[in-house]
């Protein structure tokens, strides 16, 4: 019996879904240009890969990031994800990058909360740490407004805010991760 059976099918894409989903509302938190957003996004996808080499043991995040056996399996899982997903967000009506937020953050103490009563307190800080490690990922792969790649800053105060919030609704340590 593997750790993804303690979970329910919902809870389990809302563990697997939460880190891209953080890694949305960052993106949206600060403009950063058609450019910024795209290093943005791709930052997070990185990142959430990253969780294997940082955190080796941890069999939670090994088995978020599950490799499919063959391509049809990999097609069928991402279009399965695709359509949670977008049901999900539809059933939200999110219209704003505050709703977007707003879910976000309710999903990281709905996660949070499942990890706490049904993994390892290394696992449970382990997934934490991994989420806000995509939220600063994110967070540092643009400046925000500058001109045309010149000035802005790396890390803006929208984005800090929502870091700092992401961590408070994680129960994750305040601060240790902020760029």
């Amino acid at each position: 019996m593997g750790i993804k059976d303690e979970f329910s099918e919902d809870e389990w894409f809302l563990l697997s879904s939460a880190p891209a989903m953080i890694g949305a509302a960052m993106s949206a938190a600060a403009p950063s240009g058609v450019i910024g957003t795209v290093k943005e996004m791709t930052a997070s996808m990185r990142a959430s890969v990253q969780g294997l080499s940082d955190y080796p043991e941890s069999e939670l995040i090994a088995a978020l990031l599950e490799k499919a056996e063959n391509w049809d399996e990999a097609k069928d899982k991402m279009q399965d994800y695709r359509e949670k997903a977008k049901e999900r967000l539809s059933n939200a009506e999110i219209k704003s990058r505050e709703e977007l937020q707003a879910h976000v953050l309710k999903d990281c103490a709905a996660a949070a909360k499942l990890v706490d009563e049904k993994c390892s307190v290394e696992e449970a800080r382990t997934y934490k740490e991994w989420s806000v490690k995509i939220a600063n990922k994110v967070a540092n792969a643009a400046k925000e407004g500058g001109i045309l790649g010149f000035g802005g800053e790396r890390v803006s105060a929208e984005e800090s805010a929502l870091i700092a919030k992401i961590e408070s609704a994680l129960g994750a340590p305040s601060g240790h991760l902020v760029a």
